[in-house]
Protein backbone atom coordinates (compact mmCIF):
# COMPACT_ATOMS: atom_id res chain seq x y z
CA UNK A 1 0.00 0.00 0.00
CA UNK A 2 1.15 3.42 -1.30
CA UNK A 3 1.14 6.25 1.72
CA UNK A 4 1.61 8.81 -0.96
CA UNK A 5 -2.33 9.15 -1.41
CA UNK A 6 -4.60 11.39 0.20
CA UNK A 7 -8.04 10.71 1.56
CA UNK A 8 -8.61 14.11 0.57
CA UNK A 9 -9.68 14.88 -3.00
CA UNK A 10 -6.94 17.62 -4.44
CA UNK A 11 -9.32 20.41 -4.71
CA UNK A 12 -10.47 19.97 -0.90
CA UNK A 13 -7.06 19.66 0.08
CA UNK A 14 -6.14 23.33 -0.82
CA UNK A 15 -9.17 24.53 0.23
CA UNK A 16 -9.41 26.73 3.48
CA UNK A 17 -11.39 26.22 6.45
CA UNK A 18 -13.03 29.71 5.96
CA UNK A 19 -13.90 29.34 1.88
CA UNK A 20 -15.39 25.99 2.91
CA UNK A 21 -18.04 28.17 5.01
CA UNK A 22 -18.44 31.21 3.71
CA UNK A 23 -20.90 31.72 6.19
CA UNK A 24 -19.23 31.09 9.24
CA UNK A 25 -17.20 34.09 10.68
CA UNK A 26 -13.64 32.09 12.83
CA UNK A 27 -13.40 35.50 14.96
CA UNK A 28 -16.90 35.10 16.83
CA UNK A 29 -17.65 32.03 18.73
CA UNK A 30 -21.57 31.53 18.32
CA UNK A 31 -22.29 30.89 21.62
CA UNK A 32 -20.47 34.13 22.97
CA UNK A 33 -23.02 36.58 23.88
CA UNK A 34 -22.97 39.31 21.09
CA UNK A 35 -21.49 42.73 21.73
CA UNK A 36 -24.59 45.24 21.68
CA UNK A 37 -22.54 48.61 23.39
CA UNK A 38 -20.60 50.09 20.84
CA UNK A 39 -22.71 52.78 20.11
CA UNK A 40 -22.05 53.82 23.65
CA UNK A 41 -18.84 54.15 23.26
CA UNK A 42 -18.83 57.85 22.05
CA UNK A 43 -21.22 58.81 24.48
CA UNK A 44 -18.95 57.55 26.99
CA UNK A 45 -15.73 59.69 25.66
CA UNK A 46 -17.83 62.63 25.49
CA UNK A 47 -18.76 61.63 29.56
CA UNK A 48 -14.96 61.36 30.09
CA UNK A 49 -13.53 64.71 28.09
CA UNK A 50 -16.09 66.80 30.13
CA UNK A 51 -14.81 65.46 33.36
CA UNK A 52 -11.29 66.13 32.27
CA UNK A 53 -11.76 69.28 31.50
CA UNK A 54 -13.36 70.17 34.70
CA UNK A 55 -10.30 68.45 36.41
CA UNK A 56 -7.76 70.63 34.43
CA UNK A 57 -9.48 73.63 35.45
CA UNK A 58 -8.84 72.95 39.39
CA UNK A 59 -5.32 72.02 38.03
CA UNK A 60 -4.84 75.07 36.55
CA UNK A 61 -6.39 76.91 40.04
CA UNK A 62 -3.67 74.95 42.36
CA UNK A 63 -0.62 76.50 40.11
CA UNK A 64 -2.07 79.77 40.54
CA UNK A 65 -2.70 79.19 44.62
CA UNK A 66 1.29 79.89 45.74
CA UNK A 67 1.25 79.51 49.26
CA UNK A 68 -2.20 79.22 49.84
CA UNK A 69 -2.94 78.07 53.72
CA UNK A 70 -5.57 75.91 51.68
CA UNK A 71 -3.08 74.45 49.40
CA UNK A 72 -2.41 70.77 50.41
CA UNK A 73 -6.40 70.63 50.98
CA UNK A 74 -7.00 71.77 47.54
CA UNK A 75 -3.92 69.02 46.49
CA UNK A 76 -5.33 65.94 48.22
CA UNK A 77 -8.49 66.48 46.69
CA UNK A 78 -7.27 67.17 42.91
CA UNK A 79 -5.04 63.74 43.79
CA UNK A 80 -8.53 62.20 44.84
CA UNK A 81 -10.71 63.64 41.29
CA UNK A 82 -7.74 62.00 39.46
CA UNK A 83 -8.42 58.45 40.75
CA UNK A 84 -11.92 58.49 40.57
CA UNK A 85 -11.27 59.74 36.69
CA UNK A 86 -8.96 56.72 36.18
CA UNK A 87 -11.43 54.37 37.20
CA UNK A 88 -13.93 56.04 35.11
CA UNK A 89 -11.90 55.97 32.20
CA UNK A 90 -11.20 52.07 33.09
CA UNK A 91 -14.62 51.72 32.51
CA UNK A 92 -15.35 53.99 29.72
CA UNK A 93 -12.48 51.73 27.83
CA UNK A 94 -14.08 48.40 28.68
CA UNK A 95 -18.16 49.10 28.62
CA UNK A 96 -18.70 48.77 24.73
CA UNK A 97 -16.71 45.58 24.71
CA UNK A 98 -18.82 43.91 27.86
CA UNK A 99 -21.78 41.84 27.55
CA UNK A 100 -23.98 40.57 30.37
CA UNK A 101 -23.25 40.66 34.23
CA UNK A 102 -20.12 42.11 33.33
CA UNK A 103 -21.49 45.58 31.58
CA UNK A 104 -23.48 45.92 34.21
CA UNK A 105 -20.60 45.58 36.73
CA UNK A 106 -18.84 48.11 34.83
CA UNK A 107 -22.02 50.34 34.47
CA UNK A 108 -21.94 50.45 38.88
CA UNK A 109 -18.28 50.95 38.62
CA UNK A 110 -18.88 54.43 36.58
CA UNK A 111 -22.07 55.60 38.21
CA UNK A 112 -19.68 55.03 41.45
CA UNK A 113 -16.37 56.99 39.86
CA UNK A 114 -19.21 59.64 38.97
CA UNK A 115 -20.37 59.86 42.49
CA UNK A 116 -17.02 59.97 43.62
CA UNK A 117 -15.87 63.07 41.47
CA UNK A 118 -19.08 64.88 42.33
CA UNK A 119 -18.21 64.83 45.81
CA UNK A 120 -14.76 65.70 45.42
CA UNK A 121 -16.14 68.72 43.73
CA UNK A 122 -17.82 69.74 46.18
CA UNK A 123 -15.73 69.71 48.68
CA UNK A 124 -13.48 71.11 47.01
CA UNK A 125 -16.05 74.04 46.64
CA UNK A 126 -16.54 73.89 50.74
CA UNK A 127 -12.76 74.29 51.14
CA UNK A 128 -12.69 78.24 52.79
CA UNK A 129 -10.63 80.12 50.42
Amino acid sequence: MSSSTSALSPQESEETAQSAHPHANPAKSPTYPQRTHFGERQELLNKLTAWDEKIAAMGKKIATLGTHPNRGTYERLYHQMQGARDQMAECVRRMPLETGTLYDEDRERLASAEAALARTFQRWDAVSD
